[in-house]
Parts: C-alpha cells; sequence; structure tokens
C-alpha cells in the first residue's frame, strides 16, 4: 500500500488539501503565456511511428504515449503498471516521469496545453466537467463504439463514473479510480462501552445509533471525544447531506440547493455534536493536533470519526500494533448511507497525436486483472464495480481494515464530488466553506448559513451560464 502523506489532490478548495504533484519532463524556461510562464517541452505523442486510424493493421497502433498523473504516492504503483504494459511489446511505449511534490499539475498542465507540448494522456478529478466543457478532453465514443473489449470495459465501471464523465452527451474520461469515505471506530474503546461495533449493524448503523456511541464514548476528564464531526465537505457533512436525500447542486447542475431542508437538517445534525452535544473536539481544539484528526484518532482521543479511506494507510502504519480500528459505512439514514468521491479517471488530450496508441492505454488500465490490482498499489476503489467487489471489499486481497466487507453500500451510494460545467469548484467552496466553519464555530446557524451559500453560489451559476 503506499504512503498517504501527500496524497490529497491539489484542487484549491477543501481544505486541509495536501498536495502531490509531478514533475515536466523538459522544461522551456521563457515568456510562455500561462500564468506558470513553464512549460513542459513533451509534444504531444509522435505521430510518425503510430498506424492509421483504426488501428487495423497487422502490426496495430505503435508510437510514444507521454503520461502525466499529479501523486507522488502513484509513482510506484503506475511504474509498476507501465512496466507490464510495455512487457508486451507491442509498440507503445509509454513515457512516464515520477511525480514530485513543489509542483502545481494544474498550473504545469494549463501551460502545456495552451502551449501544444501537452501531454497525450493525463489523470483528472473533479476539474473534469471544467476542462470538458473548455474542449480540453478528447470525446471517447467513436473509439469505444468501434471496439467490442473497450465497451465492456466501460459498462464494468459504476454508473455514477460514466454519469461523471458525461457532458453534453459526450464520454470524456476514462475510469481509473475512485475512494470511499467511512466511518473509522477505535474498537477497544467500544468493547470497553459494551458496544456492538457498527461494521455489523448493516443500517441499523444510523444517526440515531452514531450519536447514542458519541455520547456513550465521550470522556472529558480523560481528553477523550466520542467522535470527531468533519466540517470538510469530502469527508464529512456533504456524505450525511446525501445520506439525507439532500446535495450540494441540482442533478442537472443548474442550481445549488444547499439551502434545501435535507441539507440543513444534515448540518445541524453533524454540527450540533460540537455545539449542542459537546461530544467532538471544535474545529480550534482539532487544529491544535499536529495531523488534525487523523492524529487524534491514533492517538486515542477520537473514538469514531468520518474519514476518506486514504486514512487507513495512515491507521496502519502510524498507529501500529497499538491501535485497533475498523471501519464501517457512514451512518444510515432510513437505510441510505452516503460516500462522496474524487473521480480520477485518465483522459486523452484532443492535440494528441498517436491516439490509437493512447487508447490502448486507456484500455489496459481498466481491464480487470489490472483494475484487481489498484486497491494493494493504489489504496483506491477501482473503478470497475468487479473488481470493487471482489478484491477492495475482501479484506484477505486488499488487507485491512476487516470492515471493509461491510462497505458495499458505500460504493453502490457513491457520488461525484459537486461540480459545475462552467465555475471551477474552488470558487464555489470558497462560499460555502467559511459558512460551514461559522456553524460549527457557533457563529450562525445552519439554515441561516445555507441559505446564505446557496443563494451566492447560484448567483455565480447565473453569472457564468450552465
Amino acid at each position: 500500500m503506499v504512503d498517504q502523506t501527500h496524497r490529497r489532490v491539489l484542487e484549491g478548495d477543501d481544505p486541509p488539501v495536501r498536495t502531490g504533484n509531478r514533475q515536466t519532463r523538459r522544461w522551456l524556461i521563457g515568456s510562455a503565456a500561462a500564468a506558470s510562464g513553464v512549460v513542459a517541452l513533451a509534444a504531444c505523442g509522435q505521430a510518425t511511428s503510430e498506424a492509421p486510424k483504426g488501428g487495423t493493421t497487422g502490426t496495430g497502433p505503435k508510437g510514444t504515449v507521454h503520461f502525466w498523473q499529479w501523486g507522488v504516492v502513484y509513482n510506484d504503483g503506475f511504474e509498476t503498471l507501465i512496466k507490464d504494459f510495455q512487457a508486451k511489446a507491442n509498440g507503445i511505449t509509454i513515457e512516464f516521469t515520477p511525480a514530485a511534490s513543489g509542483v502545481n499539475y494544474w498550473d504545469k498542465l494549463t501551460a502545456a496545453m495552451a502551449g501544444d507540448v501537452g501531454p497525450d494522456v493525463f489523470l483528472m478529478n473533479t476539474n473534469a466537467r471544467t476542462w470538458a466543457t473548455k474542449g480540453l478532453m478528447r470525446p471517447l465514443d467513436d473509439l469505444i463504439k468501434k471496439d467490442k473489449a473497450a465497451d465492456q470495459a466501460n459498462q464494468a465501471i459504476i454508473k455514477s463514473f460514466r454519469d461523471w464523465y458525461d457532458v453534453n452527451g459526450k464520454q470524456t474520461g476514462w475510469g481509473w479510480d475512485y475512494s470511499t469515505i467511512v466511518t473509522a471506530f477505535n474498537v477497544a474503546h467500544l468493547k470497553e462501552a459494551g458496544l456492538k461495533l457498527p461494521s455489523e449493524l448493516g443500517d441499523k448503523w444510523d444517526w440515531n445509533t452514531f450519536r447514542e456511541y458519541a455520547q456513550k464514548l465521550n470522556r472529558p476528564a480523560a481528553n477523550r471525544w466520542g467522535v470527531h464531526a468533519n466540517p470538510g465537505y469530502e469527508a464529512g457533512w456533504l456524505n450525511f447531506v446525501r445520506a439525507n436525500g439532500g446535495d450540494y447542486f441540482s442533478d442537472d447542475r443548474k442550481k445549488c440547493i444547499l439551502g434545501s431542508a435535507q441539507v440543513i437538517e444534515a448540518i445541524e445534525f453533524v454540527s450540533g455534536l460540537v455545539t449542542r452535544d459537546k461530544v467532538s473536539p471544535t474545529r480550534a481544539e482539532v487544529s491544535a493536533v499536529t495531523g488534525t484528526q487523523v492524529q487524534m484518532f491514533i492517538n486515542g482521543q477520537i473514538s469514531i470519526g468520518t474519514f476518506g479511506d486514504w486514512s487507513m494507510v495512515d491507521f496502519i502504519k502510524k498507529g501500529g500494533s497499538g491501535l485497533d480500528w475498523d471501519a464501517a459505512p457512514i451512518p444510515f439514514k432510513n437505510g441510505k448511507t452516503g460516500s462522496s468521491a474524487n473521480f480520477r479517471g485518465m483522459v486523452i488530450n484532443p492535440q494528441t497525436k498517436v491516439l490509437e496508441a493512447s487508447f490502448e492505454w486507456l484500455k489496459f488500465a481498466l481491464s480487470k486483472p489490472v483494475q484487481d490490482r489498484v486497491p494493494l498499489l493504489f489504496n483506491e476503489v477501482p473503478a470497475r464495480l468487479d473488481s470493487a467487489q471482489e478484491v477492495y471489499l475482501n479484506p484477505e486481497k486488499a488487507g485491512p481494515p476487516k470492515g471493509r466487507t461491510s462497505l458495499k453500500p458505500s460504493l453502490l451510494a457513491t457520488k461525484a464530488l459537486p461540480a459545475l460545467d462552467k465555475v471551477p469548484p474552488a470558487e464555489f467552496h470558497n462560499i460555502s466553506n467559511p459558512l460551514i466553519n461559522d456553524v460549527w464555530d457557533a457563529k450562525i446557524s445552519a439554515k441561516e448559513a445555507m441559505t446564505k451559500a446557496q443563494e451566492q453560489i447560484n448567483v455565480l451559476i447565473q453569472q457564468a451560464g450552465t
């Protein structure tokens, strides 16, 4: 499994953000029009070495495919897969330079694309819809239509993943992996209190039980809280909102609906664990601990919390044998859980000169044998549902925690992180995040905060168009 210290993507929204960006291959120092002023000198592909479009010759498509991705912690996994791909000796070479921290992936990629020297294939995330709307991601429909095996692989991924990359009726991205949001709990604390493990409760692990457990596990005198009520949207409140039937945007992404009754009820419930019940640390108390809520859980200062599954590696490596923990879905509401994912997909640059070769790399990445290796190589959920169910949910194949087996409802409930087609995520999160923080700090009611957020974000949408 990979070390998750710098796993999270630099997106410019939900703090705290852990960055992991990669260097360009060769740098051209000059007066680039892009803001970074530094452009990767890695021209898309090598047109002269690829077979004619359609790849119908006996030798098939050939050429050098330049591949970029942002994560330092993904380096070893991708290098392993690239080595296996090239061992096939099919005439396609993947040029990949390991990621390095300190380089803003999105600034670099924007500059390279503007200079027509971007990669042929690159990893995409929650920025997908704005990038696709700008024409920076080549639609894949024609490639999928003429390739039966590719179509079958594409149909094997969860529907919400395909829907995410469907922009104006065209599929602009290819399934790779995503994350699950879970409830992590200290097994020793629960056993001490005589409480049944959440992973054994099914949908009886609901909001009422969550709150009841928090109250029973709270130990103020011992500097220990029953739960951590996470004010972040990705691993925190948004998952409760979705379990409650609410969301950030309408299904057609034409309006913000944060002021709905379902959203307000969920925000009141989660924030109330801090402001009303006093069973969760305040934001200030969490910030005072190095490593924030993850370190507090490892220290035994929090009995239960909601975390992205990327934190599992920290629990295992940093907690060691001294931390007895397990995982379950986000608490259910009326039989429904929630899980919000950054759907990481591979996309093809419209400027590529090695289209068919690039698609061969995508097909390899979504093949069942490769997807089966995603949990151990990347500590992520495979985009393919069959691989996710057979491997990710199986602790004998994917490793701890034992409670992985309880996470199937989380996978099936997974929805993409909030996004609009013409407004970057950072712009609307810059409105909602401070208001959420004010709710957690008891400066404003959930109803007032969410109503304000909805009004202000809808102004952004009206100004940008849909």
